[in-house]
């Protein structure tokens, strides 16, 4: 009863004060307005795991003293490039401007280690000119004072001297004679110099030297470019610099070559930009598609008001996103049709209602009042229910799903509470002076199909329950066999061309899929560790035929002493000292607590490499004071797989039981309060089976299926019963109680149920294939969602509900009084 006073309060309220309401809704709205300047885009690979993971810990550390994330430049050319002196010239500008660029870490090319091995060069030979002066000097010395010691005078002594010198450059030039001559026919020492880069980065048969090898595919018909970005840059200051490099590489064109750039902020930058122009297309589909669905199955007068409601709604959820700092990603811009379908679904509830009720009192001020009083509970019920099933989303370890939970928890809230303030007010302005009504006998047609579907479910309801029971049980029985994916790349548009680029660069390097490995000690150069991480990395690439390759600091040093892993530390020392900076600093951290090993795997999925990660961890055997972990962007989307398969299952059970307690609070009995669930727990297993069917694979968006299906499902359900218990409470049988809210709310929800299917049906004119498959499985969801709500809940409640209504029907929310038949 208090309920139904409070409610019925508020229906007045609303009539008296509509012109208020709309002032102050219409303020509100503007201060929301704003809020859309505020949002951002966001991409990063942070969205798959929680930062508080210790992934993600490791790889924040990691990418301190390694850099960010990378982007590639490949210069592919008809001939060698390097060997083409205005080519050469041109590339080495380029190096020097991209390394200078702001946020940028580092750039390694064979540009840029043609200019350290000239560097080294010009320091060898300064040093080996110093050290020749230095013993002439040290000879012509000795000569003449050996010539004085004999008594010799000062032209015996300068003779002395000078032979002590002709015998010294003698020796020089029998020992180094032929290395300076080489060096003085290569001319300059500097990476602009074509004799001596062909010198310094190939080999006597023009091959690549394997130092550089990496650098130069092709045979050194291509040059790449390793671009590394500072860490801790946010995703508009990634879009920023990866903007920058782009202009500095378009004012660096290489003549007879073409150039392919991508990586993993310029594929982010090209999601972005998809992600806005999706947006737009996406809100004016759904407008479209919304007013073809209720011009044709919402026979009300002024059936298009929901629209104009619902896209107010949609100003307040995505302003409150731009306050609260909520980005927009792959999940929450899926959003927008889901909340417009929802929000329309809420408002059709309410505009059905007050026009069945215009029809009966001729007022507006009574309609409304009515309309608040039985739709305001029954609708708020099924929305707290709703968003107590979206909410269990936050359990997911995925930070992505866990936004897309709790925005879609509060905006059903925002927009049930506009769709009541806003579309009421708006309906008693317009019939306040009154209006003639034709009231029909026998209902639409619509309402008689429904009422025979009413009808039939009554007489067989054993037969109607048989079929779907049995599909349920086959869609769990297959649930495992679902495969899982989270790689970033295939959750964006294939027709991207960074994405395009980056197979391009591909198919010219080979794979480019990479687990990385970071090993930490007080110092990883010492000879015990040296020793693990080379008998790691050979055991790992031996044991594994996903592996294709391996590198580390091992490596680096064993093209200078092949036995280093047995080497000891003043051995270890030296050949550190040879190896240039720009080859050990991706491998090697300047104070040598952190080294980096690098696993290139196969083109397999992302299945092998989370088997792959396990073995591997599993088989570390680390020595005592070393510490290894796996990091990077390919770990962190593996290591998400886990988060998403758990989390599917967890906020399902969990949304199922957080539902399961609020309609036992509302209805006081667990018989009850069992009856709106079992459909959707059958629509659960129809959706399994479905995605076992059509072969979609279970990824962040579909991972949230089971949810979203709990909620939309749950809300048709709860209706359908709020009004069968109204009419049973009014003194009907079980049978005419079901065949009176079938033909009344039956409608509404078929109307409202359509009208979801519409909203999302604006997913699939978007240019992410995974939000396609999400539109796809989601319209079919809802379908069975409806489906299931009038022929399964009647079926169930026809056999199940032997219980008899004592009290009126305002009382039957809040005290119910039950006895049997």
């Amino acid at each position: 009863m208090f309920l139904r006073n409070v409610t019925s309060e508020a229906g007045k309220l609303i009539s008296k004060r509509a012109v208020l309401l709309l002032v102050i809704l219409a303020l509100i709205t503007g201060g929301m307005a704003y809020g859309l300047t505020r949002i951002e885009v966001k991409t990063s690979v942070d969205m798959l795991l929680s930062k508080d993971d210790p992934v993600s810990i490791h790889n924040e550390r990691f990418q301190k003293q390694f850099g960010g994330e990378s982007l590639v430049l490949l210069l592919r050319g008809d001939d060698n490039l390097l060997l083409n002196g205005d080519a050469l010239r041109e590339m080495n500008a380029l190096q020097q401007e991209l390394a200078a660029t702001e946020k940028v870490y580092s750039v390694t090319s064979p540009v840029s280690l043609a200019g350290v091995f000239a560097e080294q060069a010009e320091r060898q030979m300064t040093q080996m000119q110093q050290q020749i002066a230095e013993q002439v000097q040290q000879a012509m010395a000795e000569g003449a004072a050996a010539a004085k010691a004999s008594g010799g005078d000062e032209e015996q002594q300068a003779q002395a001297a000078d032979a002590a010198k002709q015998k010294v450059e003698q020796a020089i030039a029998a020992q180094y004679g032929e290395q300076i001559r080489q060096m003085n026919e290569l001319g300059e020492l500097s990476a602009t110099n074509t004799a001596f880069v062909r010198y310094a980065l190939f080999d006597e048969s023009g091959a690549p030297q394997t130092a550089v090898a990496p650098l130069l595919p092709e045979d050194g018909q291509s040059v790449l470019y390793n671009i590394q970005l500072d860490s801790g840059l946010t995703m508009q200051q990634m879009a920023e610099v990866t903007d920058e490099l782009e202009r500095i590489i378009a004012e660096h064109p290489i003549e007879h070559s073409n150039s392919l750039f991508s990586g993993i902020p310029a594929i982010s930058k090209t999601i972005e930009d998809f992600i806005a122009q999706d947006i737009v297309t996406m809100l004016l589909t759904v407008i479209v598609l919304m007013v073809i669905v209720l011009l044709v199955v919402f026979p009300v007068r002024w059936r298009l008001l929901s629209l104009p409601v619902v896209l107010t709604g949609m100003i307040w959820v995505f302003g409150l996103m731009g306050y609260i700092g909520m980005p927009l990603s792959i999940a929450t811009m899926a959003l927008l049709p889901i909340l417009i379908g929802l929000g329309t679904d809420f408002a059709l509830q309410f505009h059905n209602r007050y026009e069945e009720e215009l029809v009966k009192t001729e007022d507006s001020s009574k309609a409304v009042t009515h309309a608040v009083k039985h739709m305001a509970p029954a609708v708020g019920i099924a929305v707290i229910i709703m968003a107590a099933g979206f909410l269990t989303l936050l359990l997911s370890e995925m930070p992505m799903i866990k936004e897309f939970g709790l925005m879609l928890a509060v905006g059903v809230c925002i927009m049930y509470t506009v769709s009541l303030l806003l579309l009421l007010p708006v309906l008693v302005l317009r019939d306040r002076k009154g209006i003639k009504l034709r009231k029909g006998k026998k209902g639409n047609a619509v309402e008689r199909g429904l009422g025979a579907l009413a009808k039939n479910v009554i007489e067989r309801p054993k037969l109607m329950l048989v079929i779907p029971v049995v599909i349920a049980i086959a869609g769990f029985s297959v649930d495992y066999k679902l495969n899982v994916e989270s790689n970033i790349e295939k959750l964006m548009p294939q027709n991207a061309p960074a994405l395009i680029e980056m197979n391009e660069i591909r198919q010219v390097l080979g794979s480019t899929l990479t687990l990385d490995w970071m090993v930490e000690a007080e110092d990883v150069t010492r000879p015990e560790v040296i020793k693990w991480m080379d008998t790691f990395q050979k055991r790992a690439d031996t044991e594994n035929r996903e592996i294709s390759s391996s590198s580390s600091i091992v490596s680096a040093m064993s093209a200078v002493q092949p036995n280093i892993a047995a080497a000891d530390s003043s051995v270890i020392g030296n050949v550190l000292d040879q190896l240039p900076s720009e080859l050990t600093a991706p491998l090697l951290s300047p104070d040598r607590r952190m080294a980096h090993i690098v696993f290139t795997l196969e083109n397999i999925s992302t299945q092998e490499q989370e088997k792959l990660l396990g073995r591997l961890e599993q088989n570390m055997d680390l020595p005592e004071g070393v510490n290894a972990s796996p990091v990077g962007i390919q770990v962190l989307q593996v290591k998400s797989l886990n988060g998403l398969t758990d989390s599917r299952h967890t906020s399902l059970i969990s949304g199922l039981l957080a539902i399961l307690i609020g309609l036992f609070i509302v209805y006081r009995n667990i018989k009850r309060a069992f009856f709106p669930l079992l459909p959707i727990i059958l629509v659960n297993g129809w959706s399994t089976a479905l995605l076992f069917v059509l072969g979609i694979d279970i990824n962040p968006l579909t991972a949230v299926l089971g949810a979203l299906v709990l909620g939309i499902g749950t809300e048709f359900t709860i209706l359908l019963m709020e009004r069968y218990l109204e009419e049973k409470a009014n003194g009907m049988n079980t049978e005419a109680a079901i065949i009176t809210a079938m033909t009344k709310v039956g409608r509404a929800i078929s109307a409202s149920g359509l009208t979801v299917v519409g909203g999302f049906s604006a997913l699939l004119f978007t240019n992410f294939e995974v939000v396609k498959l999400f539109g796809v499985t989601t319209v079919m969801d809802t379908l069975l969602c409806l489906l299931s709500t009038l022929i399964v809940l009647p079926a169930i409640i026809v056999l199940l509900d032997k219980d008899k209504e004592t009290v009126n029907a305002d009382d039957h929310l809040a005290v119910p009084s039950l006895v049997k038949e």
